[in-house]
């Protein structure tokens, strides 16, 4: 396969991906008026296309297979790392929307009854 119809294939695959990396990037310019979470998730997003992005040109140039593994390696931990903070982040968040909901409306306790 040429040089040519594979670069064609990146630039394809890059401006499809326009449905994640978009929003992500609107996401981190927010800022403050998005949730905690959603930032780490977004860095996430923007991180594995940037992995994607660079590894795809490296792999374009005339360099050695292996040299393009260690920005793609690198990427897939960054990756990682900020999924997880995210999913934690999100957690924490949760436990402290039911708390305040629970606060606001109150469960009776099992096995009593209202009325009592």
């Amino acid at each position: 396969m040429s040089h040519g119809v594979l670069a064609a294939g990146v630039v394809a695959l890059l401006a499809a991906g326009n449905v994640w990396y978009l929003p992500a990037y609107v996401d981190l310019r927010a800022g403050q008026d998005r949730p905690r979470s959603r930032r780490p998730a977004a860095a996430a997003v923007l991180t594995g296309w940037g992995t994607v992005t660079l590894t795809l040109l490296l792999l374009l140039l005339p360099v050695a297979p292996g040299l393009a593994v260690l920005p793609a390696a690198a990427g897939v931990t960054a990756v990682l790392f900020l999924a997880v903070r995210s999913r934690l982040l999100r957690a924490r968040e949760r436990r402290e929307e039911e708390e305040c909901w629970s606060a606001l409306f109150p469960v009776p306790a099992a096995g009593r009854r209202e009325t009592e």
